[in-house]
């Protein structure tokens, strides 16, 4: 299950080595959750800034953004959409700059068990419903290239088990995106985590 309260933060430092120059990237982030209403329903804010050295137009001085970031048969965590990098409703990789700000306002209702679905050696355990809303500044400040978007969606994720032992967690996404205040697009994702 899902921390239900808390203060996460983290500071992290990359570089790019481009052509014998080396370009650094700092970034950092800041989430905080507190239990609300039913037992195990959640809200967290969570919020992430960067920067990046070297010039605006080149590809590595930049921070790229887009997508649920979830494969469709996938080993990592199921809810990606809440690393740094992810932005659900466009595509991945679509917003891009040399510096950033990024929040998503996420709400985790309680699960759903499920006590008599399946077989013994295939069953459902539970279903966890989770909603967000976010916004995304790249390159605040800089007033001709300034691009702010936000997004609103939605996973569902299905924990079963399968033959006794193997846990899998098969989720459904949905989230659409707006920039100026207009609609721009949406994405649907489906996957499955193995293991």
């Amino acid at each position: 299950m899902d921390d239900e309260k808390g203060v996460k933060w983290n500071l992290n430092v990359e570089a790019n080595r481009v052509n014998g120059s080396v370009i650094p990237l700092f970034r950092g982030g800041l989430d905080f959750g507190l239990p609300v209403g039913p037992a195990h329903s959640t809200v967290w804010l969570r919020n992430a800034a960067g920067i990046a050295d070297g010039d605006r137009n080149d590809l590595f001085a930049n921070f790229f953004f887009g997508g649920f970031g979830n494969n469709y048969v996938d080993h990592k965590e199921v809810k990606r959409y809440r690393e740094y990098q992810a932005f659900p409703g466009v595509d991945i990789d679509a917003i891009g700059g040399r510096s950033f700000g990024k929040s998503t306002l996420e709400w985790n209702l309680p699960p759903i068990v499920f006590e008599r679905a399946g077989t013994p050696g295939f069953y459902l355990t539970w279903a966890r419903p989770a909603l967000f809303v976010g916004v995304l500044a790249a390159n605040p400040g800089a007033a001709s290239d300034t691009r702010t978007v936000e997004n609103v969606g939605g996973q569902l994720d299905f924990k079963f088990t399968a033959m006794h032992r193997l846990d899998m967690t098969l989720s459904f996404g949905a989230a659409a995106a707006f920039e100026k205040g207009r609609y721009e697009r949406d994405e649907f994702m489906v996957s499955l985590k193995v293991l």
